[in-house]
């Protein structure tokens, strides 16, 4: 089995962008370079190739690199910014529910039959109203994320990974990650996905833990922790949050 290979951050200038790019060394002859769903930008170098050398090839291949984060930007139309009023919809693990704000107490958002009840003072101030939903969703997140990675970890552990310490934020551009300090994060919005979804994104960053790139041998392994994590993927692919 191959030893897991720690990259190093590197970072090229393309006009006014900063591309942000992790190089990894291996027994190869050619430069490859490969820009994931996640908009990472992974390079693959021979052992005994420059960084030089490697710097060059990445900044020649900037216009195909920016084009291919661009494409995969924009793969999705980004919603329509929420105004937090009753009637709008939320989703929660892959199901759609409605918001209803009301008067009435100042308490925690409160989630019955298929509505997110929220009660306020004043139900025309929507920042308390986006302040509690968010909190609702980030409640939810901790509970539903630290299940689930119990349960990705249950079957990951098997194949001899150690246990990683995650995080749950707010990520604009990725669902997840998992740095070479063994640390995984998990993007609170995961918690709007299937569960089937959730599972596919835990399990990925894990493999990572072995593999921090997007080699045959991740894939390899990353088919042993989750055989169908093909179908669960083209799930998440569709997806479009609310």
């Amino acid at each position: 089995m191959p030893t897991k290979i720690k990259p190093t951050e590197h970072a090229i200038e393309y006009g006014s962008r900063k591309i942000v790019y992790n190089l990894f060394r291996e027994k190869r002859n050619r430069v490859r370079i490969v820009v994931s769903p996640e908009l990472n930008v992974d390079v693959f170098a021979p052992e005994m190739a420059s960084e030089f050398r490697v710097h060059d090839i990445v900044r020649k291949k900037a216009p195909w690199i920016a084009k291919s984060i661009d494409k995969l930007e924009n793969y999705h139309p980004l919603p329509a910014p929420k105004q937090y009023v009753s009637g709008e919809t939320l989703v929660y693990l892959g199901r759609q529910y409605r918001l209803k704000v009301e008067n009435g107490k100042d308490e925690p958002a409160k989630l019955r039959g298929r509505f997110l009840h929220v009660e306020v003072k004043n139900k025309t101030d929507i920042r308390k109203v986006k302040r509690k939903v968010e909190n609702w969703y980030r409640k939810r997140a901790r509970d539903i994320l630290s299940r689930y990675m119990d349960k990705c970890f249950a079957i990951a552990s098997r194949h001899g990974l150690p246990e990683p310490f995650f995080t749950i934020r707010k990520m604009r551009r990725r669902w997840g990650s998992c740095s070479p300090a063994d640390r995984i994060t998990l993007n609170i919005k995961l918690v709007q996905l299937p569960v089937q979804c959730i599972e596919y994104v835990i399990m990925h960053e894990l493999c990572h833990l072995r593999h921090p790139n997007h080699s045959r041998y991740f894939y390899s392994f990353l088919t042993r922790c989750l055989p169908d994590w093909r179908k669960r993927k083209e799930i998440l692919d569709n997806v479009m949050l609310y």
